[in-house]
């Protein structure tokens, strides 16, 4: 003879099971937070760092396939200036090597900078290649972009220019140290 047994088997979570798991849910979320916003920081950084790359190397090859001078610089009232890199950064063709945009002259592109809390500095006030590619004159130098430049808590991207138009990039701690 069979007995049948019946079993009392729970098909879902309990009150307890549910909030632990919450728990622990929040204290991961509240950890994760704390680096959220450098994590942004950083992730802006090297976006902008990659811009001003690749807006670099473009005129570089502007410069060379169409035999002309081709300028990188921020743009006031049609003029490069200097300690201005946080702003708008031009690129255009320079054919009198002036370093101001002329009527006859083709503006090639623009970007904006990213964000009000990080900071783009470069000794110079512009950058011109040549139509052979290299800088011209002495205008070799090291982009320094610092994340978050207010809290210098981060470290920053140096993007440098070689004199023969060549680039490179790397972490710097200047950014740390500045501040």
């Amino acid at each position: 003879m069979r007995f049948k047994t019946r079993s009392n088997r729970i098909l879902g979570i309990i009150l307890i099971e549910l909030m632990v798991a919450l728990s622990i849910i929040a204290i991961i979320s509240q950890l994760s937070i704390w680096f959220f916003s450098d994590f942004l920081a950083l992730n802006r950084a090297d976006n902008q760092v990659n811009l001003l790359h690749r807006n670099i190397n473009y005129a570089r090859l502007y410069a060379i396939e169409n035999s002309t001078y081709v300028t990188l610089c921020t743009l006031k009232e049609k003029e490069c200036v200097k300690d201005d890199w946080d702003g708008r950064i031009s690129l255009f063709i320079d054919n009198d090597k002036s370093t101001t945009l002329n009527n006859d002259e083709l503006l090639l592109s623009t970007f904006e900078h990213t964000h009000d809390a990080d900071s783009l500095k470069y000794p110079r006030d512009a950058i011109t290649f040549r139509p052979d590619g290299s800088l011209n004159g002495f205008q070799n130098g090291t982009f320094i972009y610092c994340p978050n430049s207010d809290k210098a808590n981060l470290e920053g991207l140096a993007l440098s220019v070689s004199q023969t138009g060549r680039i490179r990039i790397k972490s710097t701690d200047i950014c740390q140290k500045s501040n």
